[in-house]
């Protein structure tokens, strides 16, 4: 099996640790090791949840340490991610969704709306920038604001069982079944955009490997809950499926991002300068993905 870079997720950790004796506690943290990874480095989800990422072989014992030395920054950035989550609108909040909104074929990014309108300008001259040939019938749009609104309809019945029928013409989704359960209509839905990205963003990555001149091997669809993507040491990438979410300037950077990962498996300064080569005004997009968890409702999260 290729070591992935999230190749080991364990959360051994106390529920509360303390750095010294009458000190603060120190936060609840999970810890994932990378095969990437060169340093030790903090990860804050939108949740408040923390994330240790550590290099192969790293001595566990150090992590209280460097997790008592970043405490302020720690608190500061779940403070202030807690404050921006809050803020959001309530229907991000929803459990049981009415709508899906798929944005990975718009290419308006909130807050960037002359860098996308560039970018937009670009994927006419660059086609894996824009739509990639071949693409099934979803795709063959040519508006570049295009938003993709799916309504949903459920339909209780006395099944145990919880199924997902979609009306692609329509783009309306009818779940039948335990439809009052909600992990069961969550996992329902997260299957249904792991196999959406699967058909459209997959052959998506193939396409801008090839435009780039940078293939990968075997493409994967997860559902990972820190990353958008990762690459493997054979150059295998695993794509998230919440990019379906996402607006297509911020899809296209991750997918060169991991791209370039097939050639550097880090994040070195001949990593960025190939990046930079591959995909000139990356660093807007890089800077917009950052609270490009906006975009994701909460619900898919939930486990």
């Amino acid at each position: 099996m290729p070591q992935r870079n999230r190749a080991k997720n364990t959360d051994n950790s106390p529920a509360s640790l303390r750095s010294q004796r009458g000190s603060p506690p120190l936060p609840s943290y999970r810890v994932r090791e990378s095969s990437r990874a060169k340093h030790v480095s903090i990860r804050v989800s939108v949740d408040g949840e923390v994330e240790i990422v550590v290099p192969p072989r790293f001595d566990r014992d150090r992590i209280p340490d460097i997790v008592a030395r970043r405490q302020n920054w720690i608190e500061k950035t779940r403070t202030r991610l807690l404050s921006d989550r809050a803020q959001v609108p309530q229907d991000w909040q929803v459990e049981k969704p009415d709508t899906l909104l798929l944005r990975w074929q718009s290419s308006h990014v909130d807050g960037h709306s002359k860098d996308s309108r560039q970018a937009s300008k670009q994927g006419s001259r660059q086609n894996s920038t824009g739509y990639p040939v071949g693409f099934g019938q979803t795709t063959r749009q040519t508006n570049p604001d295009l938003l993709e609104t799916w309504s949903i309809e459920y339909q209780p019945t006395a099944s145990y069982q919880t199924f997902c029928i979609p009306d692609q013409a329509h783009h309306h989704l009818t779940l039948q079944g335990n439809t009052d359960h909600l992990p069961a209509v969550q996992a329902v839905l997260r299957k249904w955009l792991a196999d959406r990205a699967q058909r459209d963003i997959a052959p998506w990555l193939r396409q801008v490997g090839r435009d780039i001149g940078l293939p990968c091997r075997h493409i994967s669809v997860r559902g990972q809950k820190t990353i958008w993507a990762s690459c493997s040491t054979k150059k295998d990438i695993s794509l998230n499926f919440k990019l379906l979410f996402l607006p297509r300037p911020l899809v296209h950077y991750v997918l060169v991002h991991e791209l370039c990962h097939t050639v550097h498996m880090n994040h070195s300064q001949h990593f960025w300068s190939l990046v930079a080569k591959k995909q000139p005004d990356y660093q807007w997009r890089r800077d917009a993905l950052k609270t490009a968890w906006r975009y994701v409702p909460r619900w898919v999260e939930t486990k």
